[in-house]
């Protein structure tokens, strides 16, 4: 495995690392990964009422169709619906093991180099052909640094 340039502390938890992004490659077998140890579902695994609440995610995220009667309706909605149980897999895996998670994101960090980010949301065309890498990340980065408590959405009476 070959070390991170210029890497400040090798521990992922740490705030540096937020500034870092894995390439393409990683990210893919980073998640392949993690995927191998998420919880399998069976009928006691998430309860319906859990699953309401990840799809008002969705909605209140914007990422529900406009007009649920549209042709790819249906297939969005599953996709977003997948994405987010997922997410909620994966967490429920760190909660449990952290520990392992900790190690795999160490051990994609050394063996597949992870680079600092641009500061900048300036995008080149190129960057838009490896869009986990020198795109996601960076729109990540700046959406956990300027969302504010404004931005979420409640119902108030």
């Amino acid at each position: 495995m070959s070390k991170v340039p210029n890497n400040p502390n090798p521990d992922p938890s740490e705030p540096q690392w937020a500034a870092y992004a894995l390439p393409e490659e990683g990210v893919a077998d980073l998640t392949d990964r993690l995927t191998e140890f998420l919880p399998e579902p069976d009928s006691d695994d998430m309860p319906l009422i859990i699953g309401q609440v990840l799809d008002d995610f969705i909605d209140q995220s914007g990422a529900l169709p406009e007009n649920l009667r549209d042709d790819d309706a249906h297939a969005a909605i599953c996709q977003m619906q997948m994405a987010v149980t997922l997410a909620y897999q994966l967490g429920r895996l760190e909660a449990g093991s952290p520990e392992m998670v900790r190690r795999f994101i160490l051990e994609a960090i050394q063996k597949w180099e992870a680079r600092p980010l641009p500061d900048s949301l300036d995008f080149v065309e190129a960057d838009f052909r490896k869009p986990k890498e020198l795109v996601l990340p960076r729109l990540r980065r700046w959406w956990q640094e300027n969302l504010s408590a404004e931005d979420y959405y409640w119902d108030e009476e």
